[in-house]
C-alpha cells in the first residue's frame, strides 16, 4: 500500500464574483471582490472572511509520496516547470485516476477535493474512477481511497478541534503555522509571490506527513521501531520547516511523480478546521 499526501493553496476568482454577484453593476473585478469580502465579514460579525468554495482556484498543488513502510520518499510541486492553473488541476486528476493507493489529506474532504472537483468541471478533466466508484474516494466512511486525518481525529465531525491543523502540529512537536499562514495566500498571489506559496504548500504537506505517521503509530499500524525509522528518514524534508517564510526553491529535493504502480511512473485561503 502506498499513500499520496496532498494539499492545495487557492486564490479567489474575482472575475467570477463580479460576473455572478454583480453582473449589472459598474465594478472592477477587484471592487467586486472587496465588496463581497466585506459583506461576508459583516455577516459573520468579523470572525471570518472565508469565501464560498466555488470562488476558489488552486494556484499550488503539492503531493508527498509515502511508501508502504510509511516513509516519505518525495515532495513535489505539481507542474513546477510547466505551470498554469489549468495544468496543475488536470495533472492532479490524471494522477489520481492512475494511483492505486490512498490519498491522505487534512480536511481535504471538506475543502481541497470539493475545490478540485469544481475545477475538473471547469476544465473538463476526466476522472471516471474517482467520480463513479461506489465506495471510492468520495465515500466518507472508508479510508481505502481517501484518508482525511481531520475526519478521523474529529470522529467524522462529532467533536471539534479548536485550533485545527496548527494546534495538532504543535501538539506533536512540529512548528505549525509560522511566518506564513493561509490568510496570506491571496495577498501573496496578488504580489506575484508564487514561489512563496509553493514553499508554504510544501511545508503543509511535510507537516501533514508528520501527523499522518504519528497517527499510524497511535493506531498500531506501525511499531515504535518502524515509526522511528520513518520519522528519521523524513529529516531532509523536515529541514524545510526551519528555512523561513520563503522556504527552499521547489528544486530543493529530487522530485518524483506520484507512484502509479507501473515501471514508468505516473503521469485564497484554506480552512484548516
Amino acid at each position: 500500500m502506498s499513500f499520496a499526501i496532498f494539499d492545495i493553496e487557492t486564490r479567489i476568482d474575482k472575475a467570477l464574483i463580479r460576473a455572478v454577484l454583480y453582473p449589472h453593476q459598474d465594478l472592477t473585478d477587484e471592487q467586486a471582490y472587496q465588496r463581497f469580502r466585506a459583506q461576508v465579514l459583516e455577516e459573520r460579525e468579523g470572525r471570518s472572511d472565508f469565501l464560498p468554495i466555488p470562488f476558489h482556484v488552486p494556484v499550488s498543488i503539492v503531493v508527498g509520496n509515502v511508501n508502504g513502510s510509511r516513509m516519505l520518499t518525495a515532495v513535489e510541486v505539481l507542474c513546477a516547470q510547466r505551470y498554469s492553473e489549468e495544468e496543475i488541476v488536470c495533472e492532479f486528476w490524471r494522477r489520481v485516476e492512475a494511483f492505486p493507493g490512498t490519498l491522505v489529506s487534512f480536511n481535504g474532504r471538506a475543502f481541497d477535493l470539493p475545490v478540485l472537483e469544481l475545477q475538473a468541471l471547469r476544465y473538463g478533466c476526466q476522472a471516471p474512477r474517482y467520480f463513479n466508484e461506489k465506495h471510492g474516494h468520495r465515500y466518507r466512511y472508508s479510508e481505502e481511497r481517501h484518508y482525511d486525518l481531520f475526519d478521523f481525529l474529529s470522529n467524522m465531525g462529532a467533536s471539534r478541534i479548536r485550533g485545527g491543523f496548527n494546534l495538532l502540529a504543535r501538539l506533536i512537536g512540529l512548528p505549525g503555522k509560522t511566518s506564513v499562514d493561509g490568510s496570506m495566500i491571496q495577498g501573496l498571489w496578488d504580489a506575484g509571490q508564487l514561489a512563496t506559496i509553493h514553499a508554504y504548500c510544501r511545508q503543509d504537506v511535510i507537516q501533514t506527513y508528520g501527523l499522518f505517521v504519528r497517527l499510524e503509530l497511535m493506531r498500531g499500524r506501525l511499531t515504535p521501531e518502524e515509526y522511528r525509522a520513518a520519522w528519521e528518514a523524513s529529516a531532509p524534508f523536515r529541514e524545510e520547516l526551519s528555512e523561513g517564510a520563503d522556504g527552499p526553491s521547489v528544486e530543493g529535493h529530487p522530485l518524483e511523480p506520484m507512484d502509479t504502480g507501473d515501471t514508468e511512473g505516473g503521469g485564497g485561503r484554506k480552512p484548516k478546521s
